[in-house]
């Protein structure tokens, strides 16, 4: 017998109480497989963090940025869960689609390839009181919310917990645009009917990295799998266990599905017929891929300006750091800079760096922009009070006496880590739509400002560190690469390249060694690599012969 664990728009894996196990009725069932490699994972791939709902990157809980037409919503202990109104939605990826600059997950630098991913799965729980209804998985090759940019497709929405798993393919009587080329915006709807709704996990995969595993049952009864052995705690809140197959009733043939749609992990299995659970099986491991981090060299880059010429980063640790701060009231409280807009113009409120006197900033040399800045409130783009949730970069040119305001910088509540390496914008995305300009490279900056927020409404904000760097660069001739396996297993070994650009993986091979637990460093030097900027990517290998490759995300000046 062929499972429906795992096709198209379908149910998988379904919760129904058991009764309270005595002793195990049934012997265990077999597994085909002890272990196979976990699928290739966007959000795994691309943020090195998969949406599994353990941190607040993962999906940040801010009305009107991350979800829409939910309220109660919470994250704790790997769930994310709220009360969601007819087709409210989650919102994975967006973009502001070139209304402001990218930094961060942005759906503008971090793109879908949709022809790598081709289905979505997804551990939810809600309360309807009526099953079968229609829930949405929706995408927006533009990213914003525009209906000409919207693509989606419907899957069954049940009660209870429910594995998912959809195949990603545009529904024409809904939608205008199809799965295809570069998607910058992703969407989850629960259900198009109002309820109470948990997700425990979801995953945007590549279903032909996936591996199928064949389990027979051995006795009778439906068959489960389970995280932990423990069929007490199987209860309906638990989103750790469920049905192999919701439409097999006493499956006593084998059943086989292909394991990619499941996140890392073992999983277990056991039958019931009612009277209790039987034996469990020898655990199926999916395993992770190896997780390639390139923490050095890195879009931050080197030294800053302010460390380099003025000697004194801008850390905030004494008010120098700044010399004039226009609609705002702030001071140096714990190293750093903690104000609140002001009158006259609540909506132009800004911090001035200190430069050195005589040595304006080289926007050739030093281009990457690292701010750490905390807000307080809620979010909003409204021009009243309590929106405002932009900010800005502004510049004076010491030649001409011009001033220059970048576009937007749409920030979040709580803290922010913005990077930018301001070289990459042509003047026409860098700038506000009406400032005449030009690129950042090759000016002579006297004054460097940044504007926290527009807030019409009195807003606090902390600023932690603002860095303007120039690109890494090697010193005496070597380098030294830090790299790290978030998935580390003992035995794995690493190699490190150096290319001319940052993509089709071609470079050169200048390292090879076994991996360490945390973060590695290896040594390159020039003569490997030659002279001029270079890209690193970093191959590791875990011990079962699965390789992830990553490249750097900034470049290193051997």
């Amino acid at each position: 017998m062929t499972s429906a664990l795992l096709i198209a728009a379908v149910i998988l894996g379904s919760l129904t109480v058991l009764a309270s196990p005595s002793a195990a009725a049934g012997s265990a069932p077999t597994v085909s497989a002890t272990q196979v490699d976990e699928s290739i994972d966007f959000a795994t791939v691309q943020f090195l963090d998969p949406w599994d709902f353990s941190n607040n990157q993962d999906l940040p809980n801010y009305s009107q940025l991350n979800h829409f037409k939910m309220t109660n919503t919470s994250r704790s202990n790997g769930v994310f869960r709220g009360t969601s109104e007819p087709f409210g939605f989650m919102r994975l990826l967006q973009s502001w689609d070139n209304s402001g600059l990218p930094w961060g997950r942005d759906g503008a630098i971090n793109e879908i390839d949709t022809a790598t991913y081709d289905r979505i799965s997804f551990r939810m729980k809600t309360d309807l009181s009526q099953p079968r209804t229609g829930g949405r998985v929706v995408w927006y090759d533009c990213g914003q919310l525009r209906a000409e940019c919207q693509g989606g497709t419907k899957f069954v929405s049940e009660p209870g917990w429910h594995t998912y798993d959809v195949e990603l393919q545009n529904d024409p009587a809904e939608y205008p645009v199809e799965w295809q080329g570069m998607v910058r915006g992703l969407s989850l709807i629960p259900s198009r009917m109002a309820t109470n709704f948990e997700v425990d996990w979801i995953r945007l995969y590549d279903s032909s990295t996936g591996q199928t595993v064949t389990v027979n049952p051995s006795s009778s009864g439906d068959l489960y799998w389970d995280l932990d052995r423990n069929p007490t705690n199987n209860t309906a809140s638990n989103p750790n266990w469920g049905r192999v197959d919701p439409l097999a009733v006493d499956a006593t043939g084998p059943i086989t599905f292909n394991a990619s749609a499941f996140p890392v992990g073992n999983y277990f299995f056991y039958t019931d017929d009612g009277s209790g659970a039987s034996a469990y099986s020898a655990a199926l491991k999916i395993d992770a891929r190896p997780r390639v981090q390139v923490i050095n060299p890195d879009l931050a880059g080197g030294l800053s300006y302010a460390k380099k010429v003025r000697k004194d980063p801008w850390d905030f640790k004494q008010a120098s750091d700044m010399w004039l701060t226009p609609n705002a009231s702030v001071q140096i409280l714990g190293g750093k800079a903690v104000g609140i807009n002001t009158a006259p113009d609540l909506t132009d409120s800004g911090v001035y760096l200190a430069t050195k006197a005589g040595k304006p900033i080289n926007t050739s040399q030093f281009h990457r922009v690292t701010i750490k800045v905390f807000y307080a409130g809620d979010f909003s783009l409204s021009a009243t009070p309590g929106g405002g949730m932009n900010g800005r970069l502004a510049w004076h040119r010491a030649d001409t006496g011009q001033y220059m305001t970048s576009d937007d910088i749409v920030v979040h509540p709580g803290w922010n880590i913005i990077t930018l390496d301001l070289s990459d914008f042509a003047p026409v995305d860098l700038l506000e739509p009406y400032a005449a300009g030009m690129k950042w490279k090759g000016l002579k900056i006297d004054q460097f400002r940044f504007d926290p927020h527009e807030d019409a409404g009195v807003r606090q904000f902390k600023i932690d560190y603002i860095h303007l760097n120039r690109d890494d660069r090697a010193s005496r001739k070597k380098f030294t690469v830090k790299l790290r396996d978030k998935a580390y297993e003992p035995g794995s070994t690493v190699k490190v390249f150096v290319d001319t650009d940052n993509s089709g993986f071609n470079g050169t091979l200048v390292a090879s060694q076994a991996l360490k637990t945390g973060v590695n460093k290896v040594v390159i030097n020039r003569a490997d690599t030659g002279k001029g900027k270079r890209w690193v990517y970093v191959e590791i290998t875990d011990p079962s012969g699965t390789t992830s490759r990553n490249y750097s995300t900034g470049p290193v000046k051997m």
